[in-house]
């Protein structure tokens, strides 16, 4: 069982929700591991879109609490669950949402467009997440970016590995290597994975100059741009892209069948990490 946080220090945009819904739904489908995929990031409802359609009553009723917390819905109800000490297995079920019945279940992000209760609601996630380890055999969180949050440094602690997004771009690999330096009693180099989200193989700034620009070993796992894949999670229709895709091979030109095998990459870059580090899943 393993906690696997998806986090970058970049403010800018690096791909990280889509990333990790992707790795997640694809390890899910592929391979045989019961999985919870955990929104934790501040007022981004990108993947609970990746998965359904948000009707606009939800966001009526949002605008009518004033961005506040309501208690009632999935990630705030099993917030509430694990400050109480009354949480258990099933009850987690109760509160997410299932993609694939005993595969992937998804906990949704806190409703709240408020920041001063979102930073009280996260206190509670260091919990949630442990106990939730207990049950599932990979925890995928998506975190806050940047170290803003107190209990964005205990969630990557408490992560057994790391997943560190940037993107194509010389800045953002840059902060990488020095976030790394400046915070060695928080982000072990031992557990960190480095991930290129939207990658583009003929960019000047691809995995393989990156990957010595960071002064990785071995080519770091990539997501690639791919427009199918982000019109499907606009669409609410990851679950069916991976299902649709599942048995593609990869054929020249084949965008599709190539972004599945770089997918599979990073999830077996993952399984490999874990087994580096003795973490049984």
């Amino acid at each position: 069982m393993a906690i696997i946080g998806f986090w970058s220090g970049s403010k800018k945009e690096t791909g990280q929700t889509l990333s990790i819904s992707a790795i997640a739904t694809h390890m899910a489908v592929e391979h045989n591991y019961r999985i919870l995929l955990i929104d934790a990031t501040f007022d981004d409802d990108t993947m609970e879109r990746c998965f359904w359609e948000i009707r606009d009553k939800q966001d009526i009723l949002k605008k009518l609490n004033k961005g506040k917390l309501d208690i009632s819905s999935g990630a705030e109800g099993l917030l509430s669950a694990v400050a109480s000490n009354k949480i258990t297995p099933e009850i987690i079920q109760n509160f997410t949402r299932v993609v694939f019945n005993g595969r992937l279940d998804v906990l949704c992000g806190l409703k709240t467009s408020a920041p001063d209760e979102f930073t009280k609601a996260l206190i509670h996630y260091n919990d949630l997440v442990k106990t939730a380890n207990r049950f599932y055999d990979m925890v995928f969180v998506d975190m806050e970016k940047t170290l803003k949050y107190d209990t964005t440094k205990l969630l990557l602690e408490e992560s057994n590995i790391i997943v560190y997004n940037f993107t194509k771009n010389l800045k953002q690999a840059n902060e990488y290597v020095k976030i790394l330096n400046e915070n060695k009693d928080i982000l072990d180099k031992k557990k960190i994975i480095p991930l290129l989200s939207n990658s583009d193989s003929d960019a000047v700034y691809n995995s393989k100059n990156l990957t010595k620009h960071i002064g990785e070993k071995k080519e770091i796992p990539t997501i690639p741009y791919n427009s199918t894949y982000l019109r499907m999670a606009s669409e609410a229709s990851v679950g069916s892209y991976f299902l649709k895709n599942r048995l593609t091979t990869a054929k020249p030109n084949d965008r599709d069948g190539m972004f599945k095998n770089s997918v599979e990459h990073a999830c077996q870059t993952i399984i490999d990490k874990l087994e580096e580090l003795k973490y049984n899943v």
